[in-house]
């Protein structure tokens, strides 16, 4: 997780309750990318604190207690959303009616309660993760390693007990055409990488490879009447930005501000105005995602970078969506 992890932890009162989590912090970032060599990003003079190696699992586990502990928790599924005069009726499959004077569709990408409303996201790529885990010999690198590679992205990181974490970021298409679902398919792939492919050949044991959307969204709707979207509900990030989690947990803070400022203010504006702010972070993504995929010319004219360039400004980028 970034390092910008620390402010949002901060605000919500859960920084210090985060750090005895046991989390391992991580100084350095290695990279090869725009070129074919392996550069090192240095995080431990970082005036912003280091990023963070998370189990995730433990991570969400965590995050959610911290939530249930400040407000009441109906562990059941929504089967009916329907809109009142004042506010929504909800019917849940434990047989429960409830009522809401606001909603926050905070489903990710799932966006349960938004399509049911009738709110589409728009897919801006169709990036896709071939994820697998992996049991590995020797000792562990502990460094995010990213690697360009002519049909996409890798990364890996050490997990705990041996083990570690492989993904290759392509297109949907290019997926299905290199067979990334399939051991065979996904090794073969790998084996077109540099430094990546070093790590996996300590690979012991290998899980089977799972196929994971991961591309770009964004709603074009993110507030209505008395409803929000906030996290990847509103705007999905690419993963080599390296903000999803950060940038998720922001917009769940400001959806909070909007939804206080609307029902215990009476502001009619503050819903718009969050689904302003939404839409003007998700501009300036765009804008830095183009540019920083734009960078990399090794392979302009393999179908995954060039799709990407198609749009990309002509300009360098100033600095890699890695490091902000």
């Amino acid at each position: 997780m970034s390092p910008l992890v620390q402010p949002v932890l901060r605000q919500l009162g859960l920084w210090q309750t985060f750090l005895a989590q046991g989390f391992a912090p991580s100084h350095r970032t290695l990279t090869s990318w725009d070129q074919a060599g392996l550069t090192s990003s240095e995080l431990l003079l970082e005036a912003r604190g280091p990023s963070w190696r998370v189990d995730r699992r433990a991570f969400d586990g965590w995050l959610t207690a911290a939530g249930c502990r400040a407000a009441e928790c109906v562990d059941a599924k929504v089967c009916h959303l329907a809109r009142e005069a004042d506010g929504w009726s909800i019917v849940c499959d434990d047989g429960n009616s409830h009522s809401a004077r606001l909603i926050i569709d905070a489903t990710g990408r799932a966006r349960a309660l938004a399509d049911r409303q009738g709110s589409r996201a728009k897919a801006q790529d169709r990036l896709i993760a071939a994820y697998a885990e992996a049991t590995t010999s020797g000792p562990a690198a502990p460094e995010l390693l990213v690697e360009a590679f002519d049909d996409g992205w890798w990364y890996t990181m050490a997990l705990d007990q041996g083990r570690r974490a492989f993904a290759c970021m392509t297109d949907a298409d290019l997926a299905r055409g290199l067979g990334l679902n399939t051991p065979d398919g996904w090794r073969a792939a790998l084996a077109r990488t540099q430094f990546v492919s070093a790590l996996g050949s300590r690979i012991i044991r290998l899980e089977q490879p799972r196929l994971i959307p991961a591309g770009s969204r964004y709603a074009a709707t993110t507030a209505g009447f008395h409803f929000l979207c906030a996290g990847d509900a509103a705007s999905a990030f690419d993963p080599i930005s390296g903000h999803g989690v950060v940038k998720a947990m922001r917009s769940g803070v400001f959806a909070a501000y909007a939804a206080c400022d609307c029902l215990a203010r009476g502001d009619a504006a503050a819903l718009d105005r969050y689904g302003a702010w939404i839409a003007r972070e998700a501009a300036a993504y765009a804008t830095t995602l183009s540019e920083h995929y734009g960078s990399v010319s090794r392979w302009s004219e393999r179908p995954f970078w060039r799709r990407r360039r198609a749009d990309a400004p002509s300009r360098n980028p100033s600095s890699s969506l890695l490091e902000q």
